[in-house]
């Protein structure tokens, strides 16, 4: 075509379309009026050749983020400003920031409302542990300073004081997600009723197993102070906390089984809400990989199993085994339909179940 014919063709200002001396457009039935092009093509066509140039400084780390995409910082997770409307891309590209020397895609670093990345799930759960260690450190100095030799023997008050740390452990990550206005379906929460109806059986069941592995536990226990296989009198302290919990008044056992179910239900939150969410995002390569769930059940049983001994070495030592079921099956339980309510139900069954065990038996 001509150049001259070129200039007498015009386009549709609504939709774009070529017409040829028309009143109306052939497309669109638009009447056709010269106008100006709409002030988002300008704006947009305005910034294509500087977009690269775009930065925002991190209120929290003082970084600069050239990234459009990102809503946070990559350093700190302190909230950006946010990036006008025109500037953003209609399509968002990958790229790439350097984190930790290392090349990260943008994409694994965006922070979701109903799950976690890598890093913001792993930050979250360092977090928690640090808490529950400064709680642990705090209420160990307290009774030491304010009791002495008397914690020596063990009595009720203990054992309620020895909860505190597990209730705090699960704090910040609720904070978390509710000053942030993230989704409960973050942590594996759910507002379906089928779902929570399914849960209470899956619960009740998982509950049952629970108390079938104590016992198992207790056998195996019982078998390996028979044979001499112990790191120090354990015998004696289940003796003295099962003599504590058996003289206690009923009331002081209602407290313990509210801050057990508490307990359960912030451990819960951090290891299952937090943690399993998000090595599933990492090892999970779509819902029907049985493998990476595997990884991602025992990969948490070894974590769990090894703070225990960490923050309880003797205790921690005798119950690994314990433990580490106790919590493969929580895995299981979890992973049955990725409803927290399974296992916070089955931990809190547990718990109750061998309080009354050793209280009225």
């Amino acid at each position: 075509m001509s150049n001259e014919n070129e200039k007498k063709l015009k386009y549709c200002v609504y939709c774009g379309a070529k017409t040829e001396g028309q009143a109306y457009c052939p497309n669109c039935g638009k009447l056709i009026i010269p106008g100006k092009p709409r002030v988002e093509e300008l704006q947009r066509d305005k910034i294509s050749s500087v977009s690269e140039e775009i930065s925002r400084k991190c209120s929290g780390c003082g970084s600069i983020i050239t990234s459009t995409i990102l809503e946070q910082c990559p350093i700190c997770n302190n909230l950006l400003d946010p990036v006008p409307e025109y500037l953003k891309p209609t399509k968002a590209k990958p790229g790439f920031i350097f984190e930790d020397k290392k090349l990260k895609s943008e994409q694994e670093l965006i922070i979701k409302k109903d799950s976690w990345n890598m890093k913001e799930g792993l930050n979250i759960f360092m977090l928690c542990l640090f808490i529950y260690v400064i709680v642990q450190v705090f209420i160990f100095t307290l009774i030491w300073t304010q009791i002495g030799e008397s914690t020596s023997k063990i009595n009720i008050n203990l054992i309620l004081i020895s909860q505190i740390p597990g209730i705090a452990l699960g704090i910040y990550p609720l904070w978390y997600i509710y000053s942030n206005k993230h989704k409960s379906e973050k942590l594996g929460f759910t507002s379906d009723s089928k779902k929570i109806a399914l849960a209470i059986l899956i619960g009740i069941v998982g509950g049952l197993s629970l108390v079938a592995i104590n016992y198992v536990s207790d056998l195996i226990t019982s078998f390996l102070i028979e044979i001499g296989l112990r790191f120090f009198d354990i015998s004696e302290y289940i003796a003295q906390e099962n003599k504590a919990i058996k003289e206690a008044s009923f009331l002081w056992i209602i407290l313990l089984s509210i801050m057990l179910s508490l307990q359960a239900i912030s451990t819960e939150i951090v290891f299952r809400g937090v943690l399993h969410n998000t090595l599933k995002e990492r090892f999970e390569k779509d819902e029907k990989d049985v493998a990476g769930k595997l990884k991602v059940i025992i990969i948490i049983a070894l974590v769990y199993s090894f703070i225990y001994i960490l923050f309880s070495y003797f205790i921690g030592i005798i119950f690994f085994i314990q433990n580490f079921l106790v919590f493969l099956l929580l895995g299981i339980l979890y992973e049955i339909n990725k409803n927290i309510l399974n296992t916070i139900i089955a931990s809190i069954l547990y718990f109750n179940i061998i309080i009354i065990l050793i209280y009225f038996f």
